[in-house]
């Protein structure tokens, strides 16, 4: 049996997996059962007598008003959108709909309406192909949004959420498509999936959004050959999250660096850094992120994020070293 997966065939054998249990589920995208098949997303995907596949056009507006009527019905839907961009066009079904489900009814009715998108965050893709705001679209809705970084996030976010009565997205990085997963394994994971602790260290608390994992792990091995250890965390994009562990952490080490790659003006780093327990233990902060864009880059740009080593080994350090 192949022992390593690239981060696309470890998401789609997982995908598949979670769909063949004897609850029927309704997967439907665009090109999702020819072609390409969506990207290689759905590569592993055949229909079965409780497994439907459906092939759809070019309406996203009407894939998410489907998707929330078969979970207000009880069933289980899952769509598959080739870009995040895309899902902006079922903005007002997302929001709105959704806000009336919650209203009025009963959670105990509910089946599951799982939206799986790619985020084309690989660069030099133009203006309708580039939005890496996966927190915006949580802050708007008021919903759970998953991205998914590791082996283990993969596993558990796809095993536990896909079909889990209610509503969320989950988000896949298609910058780290071709790449194989590494073998990590988890310090924590809370309840939700919505925070991953991966390193355990005592001088630096770094926690990542978006898909900024592997830029954090890289940020810790640099501290760890200048003998500086981190407690590093990953946080999906969850609204009202527990979190706890990442304050613990902070009262521990007294140095908060906070890494998000996504687009976002406004970011859910924020609300961590304003959060009444932190503001109360005054740690040293440092935020490493991109907010918005200017016109120039709408265009054909990279997409990757550069970190300055040496400036946050000086933040951690608390000194000017040259």
């Amino acid at each position: 049996m192949k022992k390593n997966f690239s981060y696309i065939e470890k998401i789609s054998n997982y995908l598949d997996i979670a769909t063949q249990g004897d609850e029927p589920v309704f997967i439907y995208g665009e090109n999702i059962d020819n072609g390409s098949r969506i990207s290689g997303l759905a590569s592993n995907l055949i229909g079965t007598s409780t497994r439907i596949i459906q092939n759809v056009g070019n309406c996203e507006l009407t894939h998410c008003g489907i998707g929330f009527g078969i979970m207000i019905d009880g069933g289980n839907a899952v769509l598959y959108v080739k870009q995040l961009d895309f899902v902006l066009l079922g903005l007002d079904q997302i929001c709105n709909t959704y806000n009336y489900i919650r209203a009025y009814v009963d959670p105990k009715f509910w089946g599951s309406f799982t939206i799986v998108a790619i985020v084309c965050d690989q660069g030099y893709q133009g203006a309708q192909s580039s939005f890496n705001n996966p927190g915006d679209l949580s802050s708007l809705a008021g919903i759970p949004v998953y991205c998914l970084n590791s082996g283990v996030d993969i596993a558990k976010v796809i095993q536990s959420q896909l079909i889990k009565p209610g509503f969320r997205i989950i988000c896949i990085s298609q910058n780290n498509f071709k790449y194989i997963i590494p073998e990590v394994s988890t310090i924590y994971t809370d309840s939700d999936n919505g925070i991953f602790k991966y390193r355990d260290g005592g001088n630096v608390t770094i926690v990542s959004y978006n898909f900024s994992l592997n830029k954090a792990i890289e940020l810790s091995e640099y501290l760890d050959l200048q003998g500086l250890g981190s407690d590093v965390f990953h946080v999906n994009f969850i609204p009202n999250l527990d979190m706890g562990a990442i304050i613990e952490s902070t009262k521990k080490t007294q140095k908060l660096i906070i890494i998000d790659s996504s687009r976002g003006i406004i970011k859910f780093g924020d609300e961590l850094l304003s959060s009444q327990e932190i503001r109360s233990l005054q740690p040293d902060a440092l935020m490493l992120t991109r907010r918005g864009r200017n016109n120039s880059e709408l265009q054909e740009v990279s997409e990757n994020m550069v970190i300055d080593n040496l400036m946050v080994l000086r933040f951690v350090l608390g000194s000017t070293i040259e």
